[in-house]
C-alpha cells in the first residue's frame, strides 16, 4: 500500500476535521522514522517504505484509535460547576433582595434609616435574562474553534477599541464622576467599559502569538499594545484599580510567552523585568495620583485602604467587619437583617451569606469558585497548543484577581473597588463578559487534544528586500 493511500484511509476514520492535519503529519513522521531504520538495515527505498507502512498496522484500526484519542471532549464537570455557581449566585442575591425589600417596606422605605436604593443593588429585572444569555453565549463559544482568533487578532483588537472609543463619544454617560458607561439605544442596557476591556485579554494573547521569534522587537511591540487599554481605564474611566489589574494580566500573559521560549531573549532577565514591572505598576500609579492627582482621587485611595480619618467616610467597611465578626461557623449574625441594609448587594454577597448562614457557608461558596479557577489554570498551563496556553492563562489570571478582590472586599480588608466578580455580581456587562471568557476557556478545554497551532500568514516580502538582507548577512 502506498503512503498516500494509507494516510487517506487512516484520516477518514477521524471525525474531528480539526485534528486530521496534525494526526496525518504525526503518522507520516513515524513512517519516515521507521523507513530510515529499514534503510539503515540495507533495504531499498520502495521496500523500506512498504515495510514501514506495514509496521504501522491496519489503517482503519489505527485511525479508529486516533479518533478515540483525538476527539473534542466537553468538560461537563466544569460546566456543571459553572451552572451551579451561577444558580447559587442568582438565588442568594434573590433571597437577600427579598429580605432587604421586606425590611424597607416594613419601615416605609425611610431614607434616613436605609441606603437610598438598597434593594436595587441586590436585584434588577434584566439580571436573569443576562444570566441566561451569558450561559447560551458560553456554550456557543465553547463549540467554536478558538484558534481562528489568532489569524485576525490585530484587526479585531483595533476595531474593538475603536468601537469602544466611538461608543464613549456617542453614547457615553458620566456617572459617579467618571465616563465609564455606554448607554445602549435599546433595552435600557448600560455597559461598563471596564468589563468590556477584559475581553481584550485573549485578543492581546493572540496578537502576542503572531510575534513569536521576533526577539526583543516582539516584546516591544507587545508593550505598545498594552498602552491603549490603559488610556481608557485611567483617563476615561479614572479607575486606577482596573488599570492595574489589566496591566498585571497582560504582564502574566507576556511572562508565560517568554517562559515558553517564544522570543529569542534572555529568559531570566526578561522575566525578572516583568516581575519588577508587576510590582511597580500599582506603586507608580498610586504614587502618581497621590502626588499629582486631584483631592478627591487622593481621598478615594485613602478610603480604599481605610487610611486615617478617611475610613470614617467609608462606613461599609466597618459594617462588613461587624457582619463577619458576629457570625459563627454554623450560625449567622443575630443582627443580620439590620446590617444587610447597609451593604451593597453588587459587592458584598459573600459577607451577607456569612452573616445569614454562617462562616462555613461562605467558605463553601469561595471554595467552589477557587476550585473552578484552579482547574482552568491547570488545564491552561498544561496545554500543548501554545495559543491556548497563553489565552487560557490570561483569562484564568483575570478570574483569580477578581476573586481575590471580591474576597478582600467581603472581609472588610479594603473598600469597594468597582471590580465585577464572576457569578456573584449583578452588573449585566460583567455577566456577559465573564461568560464569554468562560466559553473561551471551555473551548480550550474541549479542543486541547485536537487543536493545531494556527498558521499566521506573514506579509509577502518583496524580492529586492530579500536579496538585500541576504547580501547584508553574507
Amino acid at each position: 500500500m502506498r503512503r498516500e493511500e494509507y494516510l487517506h484511509i487512516l484520516t477518514e476514520q477521524i471525525r474531528c476535521k480539526m485534528a486530521r492535519g496534525t494526526i496525518e503529519q504525526e503518522i507520516n513522521d513515524h513512517i519516515e522514522d521507521q523507513k530510515a531504520e529499514f534503510l539503515g538495515e540495507g533495504m531499498g527505498q520502495t521496500e523500506a517504505e512498504e515495510a514501514a507502512i506495514r509496521e504501522m498496522g491496519d489503517p482503519v484500526e489505527v485511525g479508529l484509535e486516533m479518533d478515540r484519542i483525538h476527539r473534542p471532549t466537553m468538560a461537563w464537570g466544569m460546566i456543571a460547576l459553572i451552572v451551579g455557581l451561577s444558580l447559587a449566585g442568582y438565588l442568594l442575591r434573590s433571597v437577600m433582595y427579598q429580605t432587604v425589600l421586606g425590611i424597607e417596606q416594613s419601615a416605609g422605605k425611610t431614607e434616613e434609616l436605609f441606603w437610598v436604593g438598597a434593594s436595587s443593588s441586590w436585584h434588577t429585572s434584566l439580571e436573569l435574562p443576562a444570566l441566561l444569555l451569558g450561559l447560551v453565549l458560553m456554550i456557543g463559544i465553547c463549540y467554536m474553534d478558538y484558534t481562528r482568533i489568532a489569524v485576525y487578532a490585530k484587526p479585531i483588537l483595533i476595531a474593538y477599541q475603536v468601537l469602544l472609543f466611538i461608543g464613549l463619544q456617542v453614547a457615553g454617560a458620566k456617572m459617579y464622576g467618571t465616563t465609564r458607561y455606554i448607554i445602549m439605544p435599546f433595552g435600557n442596557i448600560v455597559l461598563n467599559l471596564i468589563d468590556l476591556l477584559w475581553l481584550t485579554i485573549p485578543l492581546f494573547a493572540a496578537v502576542l502569538y503572531s510575534y513569536r521569534g521576533q526577539g526583543y522587537r516582539g516584546i516591544l511591540k507587545a508593550i505598545l499594545w498594552m498602552i491603549i487599554p490603559s488610556y481608557f481605564l485611567i483617563i476615561r474611566c479614572q479607575s486606577l484599580i482596573a488599570a492595574m489589574i489589566l496591566e498585571v494580566v497582560y504582564c502574566v500573559v507576556l511572562a508565560a510567552a517568554v517562559y515558553k521560549g517564544w522570543f529569542q531573549v534572555c529568559k531570566k532577565a526578561v522575566l525578572t523585568g516583568i516581575g519588577v514591572v508587576v510590582v511597580l505598576i500599582p506603586v507608580l500609579l498610586a504614587g502618581g495620583i497621590w502626588c499629582f492627582g486631584m483631592a478627591y482621587q487622593k481621598e478615594r485611595i485613602a478610603a480604599i485602604f481605610s487610611i486615617g480619618d478617611y475610613a470614617v467616610d467609608f462606613p461599609r467597611v466597618n459594617v462588613i467587619r461587624e457582619m463577619i465578626s458576629g457570625s459563627s461557623a454554623f450560625h449567622g449574625n443575630p443582627q443580620f437583617k439590620e446590617l444587610l441594609t447597609y451593604v451593597d448587594g453588587r459587592v458584598h454577597l459573600l459577607a451577607s451569606v456569612v452573616a445569614a448562614y454562617g462562616i462555613l457557608a461562605g467558605i463553601l461558596l469561595v471554595l467552589c469558585l477557587v476550585v473552578l479557577i484552579l482547574r482552568f489554570a491547570k488545564i491552561s498551563l498544561n496545554q500543548k497548543n501554545q495559543l491556548g496556553m497563553v489565552m487560557g492563562t490570561g483569562c484564568t489570571a483575570l478570574f483569580l484577581i477578581q476573586a481575590i478582590v471580591f474576597i478582600l472586599e467581603n472581609l472588610g480588608g479594603v473598600g469597594e473597588m468597582g471590580i465585577y466578580c464572576p457569578f456573584f455580581g449583578t452588573e449585566r456587562s460583567g455577566i456577559l463578559a465573564s461568560y464569554i471568557l468562560l466559553g473561551l476557556l471551555l473551548s480550550i478545554c474541549r479542543y486541547q487534544k485536537t487543536a493545531p497551532e494556527p498558521v499566521i500568514r506573514k506579509k509577502n516580502v518583496p524580492g529586492w528586500k530579500k536579496r538585500f538582507f541576504e547580501k547584508e548577512r553574507g
